[in-house]
């Protein structure tokens, strides 16, 4: 096993230590001197939400202390509109935005943020050592070689459960589809709904429905990694990887960035070319097997019709939930909350009425089971954050790096905790900075998480919704025939095939999307134009 791998496990099996690459505790390395002399002005303009005031006013008030002639402007924008109000923004001349959420940025994420790699490999003054030593490197998204966001807490979207009810009613936490099926049905003879999940355009879009499409969709997609890794001769074919990379379904973590090299266009053309259909057996069977639960056991006829499933969970009247890791930490302010006599809100800010306190459980997305899945279903498991700088000057980005560099060491992030939690926020999942640990409140809570590997990396969930990629048009359309098979008024031969229909019509969308041309297909070795 290599030192990448054991990396990357170690970080993944919750270890809350501090650790290095070779998984020993973190000695305290001396840090270089911080630089002096820097000017200029910062404006954090990313998203916002509970806590993230208070943790970027602690971390740009330390960072400030340590540079007085740099200004920092913390201004966080409104979730909602934030994806309109960022494109906007980038596409100004002279954009005032310095910190954001590019991954809300669509086909803008490249061109328009910092590449962090250009900096990865300096000494970061705040440790003293290479910049991508101080944070699980492995974790981070490079997209066509472009590594433009840095993500430094990790994430899974996971099956939460309320172990009073299923105690009540006599049953365990379900390992594959098949019993989720069972289990739901028993939890819906008891009087319980089974699963609170939201089936709206936004849950398929961004959320509950559209992270079990891609679950499932890499479930019976797996071996298409063959389809659009990088061969012999090609422009980023790396012999020292590549040649050695063999694929094997039985590893969760076969394919990990780095694990091989990714060529768009060899994905790009085996769509063109059919070698990755979305009208298979495979993509088929995921949605007959989805069928089983939604909507019957989502809420019925209100399935449709539910922005949000979550008090429907706090209130005892649906027994399982899916959400993310931070759901953990979120459960347990809720219930002190509750105790203390306070109260619950909902996603719209209204009180959750009727909440009595409940033991939480957890298990992974239970497999789908037949010959047209590759492997056991993966979750999406990733690092989360997506703080990118925006590409200025020279000196302006010199300045976002050196900001981003005290972010990701042991001294900013902790910052960044501290003012989190102490603004009533919480953690998404254990942090991904070495020589940070979550407070000893938070940390036991995620020791019984099981991580089972990342599906949404390199082209896994190519053709999950429609062909994505913030195509929201086919996203929409993929919303509306699968709205049509679930509530039977289409057979599943017809909705693949207008799943098939539909990636047809917007295959030239994505290819604007991947940022290439028809040419570009022509010859796939050779690097796409617009990336030269």
């Amino acid at each position: 096993m290599s030192k990448k791998m054991i990396l990357v496990l170690t970080v993944l099996a919750l270890v809350l230590t501090p650790i290095m690459a070779n998984g020993a505790k973190e000695a305290e390395a001396p840090a270089a001197a911080v630089e002096q002399g820097l000017k200029g002005e910062i404006n954090i303009n990313l998203e916002s939400a509970q806590g993230l005031v208070g943790a970027w006013e602690a971390i740009s008030e330390a960072y400030m202390e340590k540079h007085p002639d740099v200004k920092i402007n913390v201004d966080l924008k409104p979730a909602e509109g934030y994806g309109d109000w960022l494109k906007n923004q980038l596409s100004k001349d002279a954009p005032t935005a310095d910190l954001v959420n590019i991954n809300k940025a669509n086909e803008l994420k490249s061109t328009k943020s910092i590449n962090l790699d250009e900096y990865s490999y300096d000494i970061s003054p705040y440790t003293g050592k290479i910049w991508k030593d101080q944070y699980v490197y492995e974790m981070q998204r490079v997209e066509s070689d472009h590594y433009g966001n840095i993500c430094l807490e990790s994430v899974q979207v996971m099956f939460f459960y309320n172990k009073q009810i299923f105690e009540e009613v006599g049953v365990s936490e379900p390992k594959t589809w098949d019993e989720l099926v069972s289990v739901s049905e028993k939890l819906a003879a008891a009087g319980y709904q089974p699963l609170a999940v939201a089936g709206d355009y936004n849950s398929f879009w961004a959320t509950q429905m559209g992270w079990l499409a891609q679950i499932y969709y890499d479930q019976a997609y797996r071996s298409t990694v063959e389809h659009f890794r990088s061969q012999p001769g090609d422009f980023n074919y790396d012999p020292e990887v590549d040649a050695s990379f063999v694929y094997d379904p039985t590893d969760p973590w076969n394919d990990d960035n780095g694990k091989f090299s990714l060529n768009k266009v060899r994905a790009a053309l085996a769509v063109q070319n059919g070698d990755i259909s979305a009208n298979s057996p495979g993509l088929r069977a995921v949605w007959e097997n989805m069928k089983k639960v939604f909507p019957k056991y989502a809420g019925g006829d209100a399935f449709f019709g539910t922005k949000d499933a979550l008090p429907l969970f706090y209130q005892g009247k649906a027994a399982m939930l899916v959400d993310g890791g931070w759901r953990i930490a979120n459960f347990k302010r809720d219930m002190d909350k509750l105790t203390a006599g306070g109260s619950i809100e909902s996603a719209d800010g209204s009180e959750v009425a009727g909440v009595k306190p409940f033991d939480l459980g957890n298990f992974t997305p239970p497999s789908m089971v037949g010959p047209e899945f590759e492997a056991p279903a993966r979750s999406i498991e990733v690092a989360v954050g997506f703080v990118a700088g925006v590409k200025k000057d020279q000196a302006q980005n010199e300045l976002l790096v050196d900001f981003l560099m005290y972010f990701s060491s042991p001294e900013g992030f902790g910052k960044y905790m501290e003012g989190l939690l102490e603004d009533d926020g919480t953690p998404n999942g254990p942090p991904l900075v070495y020589g940070v640990e979550l407070p000893a409140e938070y940390a036991p809570l995620y020791e019984d998480m099981e991580f089972v590997g990342n599906c949404q990396k390199g082209f896994s969930n190519f053709l999950a919704r429609g062909v994505g990629f913030g195509v929201k048009e086919s996203i929409r359309d993929w919303y509306g025939y699968t709205q049509q098979y679930l509530t039977d008024q289409i057979s599943i031969e017809q909705w693949g095939a207008q799943h098939q229909q539909n990636i047809d019509k917007f295959f030239p969308d994505l290819l604007v999307a991947l940022k290439l041309t028809p040419e570009d297909l022509l010859n796939p070795q050779n690097q796409p134009v617009a990336d030269r």
